[in-house]
């Protein structure tokens, strides 16, 4: 009996084009910011011809907010499936922080486009802040979290960890820097210094592979 592994059929030509110029797109705005970036960059880092790509999205707008899509979101999908069998919200608060800012050392450029999501796209806002609101607001039912507004809470925490992000990007920080960070929202969302320093330091479940 055969143990060939089998393998997935090819992606459609079209589809495969699509991928190329989303990749593409996380690459070049990683580098160059949403703003300073410009279609010819993407096409030409995808290979492609500069009219291939108004055959898939009509502005660099729509291919922004597709990448993020496809790659932040999905991020986000995999942290909250990771720790779908942990009750403690802020246990999953200082998940989903190390996450993004272990995604700086081991995937730096996804992280450069993870910031320029978060700078430029409304994705953020509507599909991946939601996330980080869900485990404040889960915190503060539990009473983990006490904040004085749950809109400055929210600043705090995306605010945080971004910057900390930076600083893993340009080597000014290193790993431990992490679960300091994840402490130091924990305390600035209420919990005691002792209690937040444990949570940061658990184990981070493993994340689920990519579809």
């Amino acid at each position: 009996m055969s143990t060939a592994k089998k393998t997935a059929p090819p992606l459609p030509k079209r589809e495969r084009t699509r991928q190329q110029l989303l990749l593409a797109a996380a690459k070049v705005f990683a580098e160059r910011g949403f703003d300073a970036a410009a279609i010819q960059e993407i096409t030409a880092a995808a290979g492609v011809a500069n009219g291939t790509f108004y055959n898939y999205f009509p502005t660099k707008e729509a291919i922004l907010e597709a990448a993020a899509i496809q790659y932040g979101v999905s991020f986000c999908e995999r942290i909250s499936a990771s720790y779908a069998h942990i009750e403690d919200g802020a246990e999953r608060m200082a998940i989903g922080g190390r996450n993004y800012m272990t995604l700086a050392l081991e995937q730096p450029q996804m992280a450069r486009f993870m910031l320029s999501v978060a700078l430029s796209s409304k994705v953020w806002d509507e599909k991946i802040r939601p996330y980080i609101h869900a485990d404040l607001m889960l915190g503060i039912r539990q009473k983990r979290f006490h904040v004085a507004s749950k809109e400055a809470a929210m600043d705090l925490i995306s605010g945080t960890n971004m910057a900390a992000i930076r600083s893993l990007l340009t080597g000014a920080a290193g790993r431990s820097h992490i679960s300091a960070v994840a402490a130091s929202i924990l305390r600035g969302l209420g919990m005691a210094p002792k209690d937040a320093d444990e949570v940061a330091r658990r184990p981070l479940p493993p994340l689920p592979p990519l579809a």
